[in-house]
């Protein structure tokens, strides 16, 4: 249950990060923003573990998993992340996200050699048709609508990175704490901006507004730090492929968090929503002994 509301908590503010990345870009590049992003995450996830931080002969012995997962999985994530919604819309980017939890199975399922059963599938199957309906707003013959263009392929590539990290963390992040493993990654991906950032023809910061500052500060101490901690912490304890179906979660936190942005809810968001949890809750119910996973 603890593991439950760790994952929960971290994807609500995933959700918040969609309207706060949108709010940064508006004055700084995508290699900027992601720098601010680690930088105030980081510096964060110290304060917070300030007593506990990681020895060298820590960092050692967990080096492959530490640079896989920050390097590769955060880093590629946050790259693409970013790009993307330079290039995109809310609706295509939300909508790809809710891929996640099939992407991170499927990845578990090779890399960690976990089962996939049918009480899983038919979760992320309702999950995924609530996450449709509230992104076509309730009006399924919005789907011949939708778009995809190169924005849509980086978020799309961006997802895959992510779900890599989820299976990474579990295969990973098992003789460290959640905290130093969280830090750790969070670090290699500041240095991966760090070493972009002089080609990103980065101003003085004296020109940002309070609003930039104020999104800075959300996504990366609420959005970065915390999120990443508690998901790190969800995933250890149910692994990546039951994890992977909180993610349908993003997209219901994104519309809510619409309301302090001045954007309207509607009846789609109830039912989406519903529907969101009614899959969580299914995929998360034990198969009988008669119920065979797939190999």
């Amino acid at each position: 249950m603890r593991a439950t509301f760790y994952l929960i908590i971290a994807t609500i503010f995933l959700g918040l990060n969609f309207h706060l990345a949108k709010i940064i870009l508006k004055e700084v590049n995508f290699i900027e923003a992601g720098f601010w992003r680690f930088l105030f995450g980081v510096v964060t996830l110290i304060v917070l573990g300030a007593k506990r931080l990681p020895t060298f002969k820590i960092i050692r012995k967990n080096l492959k998993g530490i640079s896989l997962t920050g390097f590769v999985g955060l880093f590629g994530f946050n790259i693409f992340f970013f790009l993307g919604l330079l290039n995109t819309s809310a609706v295509n980017a939300a909508l790809i996200v809710s891929l996640n939890p099939s992407l991170t199975m499927i990845f578990s399922h090779k890399i960690l050699k976990t089962p996939i059963n049918k009480i899983q599938i038919i979760g992320i199957i309702i999950a995924f048709f609530g996450v449709s309906y509230l992104i076509l707003k309730g009006n399924l013959t919005n789907l011949g609508n939708i778009e995809f263009n190169y924005g849509d392929i980086l978020i799309l590539i961006a997802n895959i990175f992510f779900a890599l990290h989820h299976v990474w963390v579990k295969k990973y992040a098992t003789t460290i704490s959640s905290l130093n493993f969280t830090l750790l990654t969070s670090f290699c991906c500041l240095v991966g901006f760090l070493i972009l950032l002089p080609i990103s023809g980065m101003e003085t910061i004296t020109t940002h507004t309070s609003n930039f500052w104020v999104a800075v500060f959300g996504i990366g101490c609420l959005g970065t730090s915390l999120a990443y901690f508690l998901w790190q912490k969800g995933v250890q304890v149910t692994g990546a492929d039951k994890a992977g179906i909180y993610m349908n979660v993003v997209p219901l936190s994104a519309a809510l968090f619409a309301i302090l942005f001045k954007e309207y809810l509607h009846n789609y968001h109830l039912v989406g929503g519903l529907c969101i949890v009614a899959g969580l809750f299914i995929s998360k119910i034990n198969p009988s002994k008669s119920s065979k996973a797939l190999s």
